[in-house]
């Protein structure tokens, strides 16, 4: 977003904002409520001021239906996807990446702008020769794309939240996310939950959904007892 209104500020060209969107299940977007809400707020501000919105894609499967998809081949032949790996998770080559790079091939040749802040020198480094991260250019650290948001009146209340932000269902997410999520989302929780039964690769190395929430009721059990 801070990439973005900086693109508009210094008046660089513009032809098309992309966002692919995720479904975590048949009706249920991988994107918190609160995100949703976030990019129609983005699409009112676009269309007043540069008379464009977002182009919303759609990953043509759920996460679910992945999750619950059959391997064909392979060590785990005969076996459903369950959760992704956290080193080489399949969710966002198979639901995100295949989805824009087949609607970014109908568009010929172009320059594909990637919000990379100053402090993600490792993502720099990799960009393709056709990528830009003006962000990095600029010097701009995350810190400074929230503020530079807020100024604007553009801040995503999400921030407020989390450090990061992504699908809530991610199994890259750290412990003080999932326990927000836990807390704040109990529907996206117990859904998390009814996964694990069903999966053989655990949402963390070293924990299953359920260990988790037998950990944070402890965690809640003792902070109960702290405070009395």
């Amino acid at each position: 977003m801070a990439m973005l209104l900086k693109m508009i500020e210094n008046n660089m060209p513009i032809d098309e904002i992309v966002y692919c969107n995720i479904m975590a299940t048949s009706t249920i977007g991988a994107e918190y409520p609160e995100m949703y809400k976030y990019l129609d707020k983005v699409d009112r501000y676009l269309i007043k001021i540069i008379g464009k919105k977002i182009t919303r894609l759609q990953s043509p499967i759920s996460f679910e239906k992945q999750f619950y998809t059959v391997k064909q081949r392979g060590k785990y032949e005969g076996k459903i996807y369950g959760f992704p790996w956290n080193l080489g998770a399949w969710c966002n080559s198979v639901l995100k990446v295949s989805t824009l790079d087949k609607y970014f091939k109908q568009q010929g040749k172009y320059i594909s702008y990637i919000g990379i802040a100053y402090d993600e020198p490792k993502r720099y480094e990799r960009l393709a020769a056709n990528e830009r991260a003006p962000l990095y250019e600029w010097r701009m650290t995350e810190k400074d794309c929230l503020q530079y948001t807020k100024e604007k009146g553009l801040y995503n209340p999400l921030y407020d939240k989390f450090k990061r932000l992504g699908c809530w269902f991610c199994v890259k997410q750290g412990l003080d996310s999932l326990r927000i999520l836990r807390h704040d989302y109990p529907e996206y929780w117990k859904m998390m939950l009814d996964w694990q039964k069903d999966s053989e690769v655990k949402f963390k190395p070293n924990y299953t959904i359920q260990q988790l929430e037998e950990r944070f009721i402890q965690e809640d059990y003792l902070m109960e007892n702290k405070a009395s």
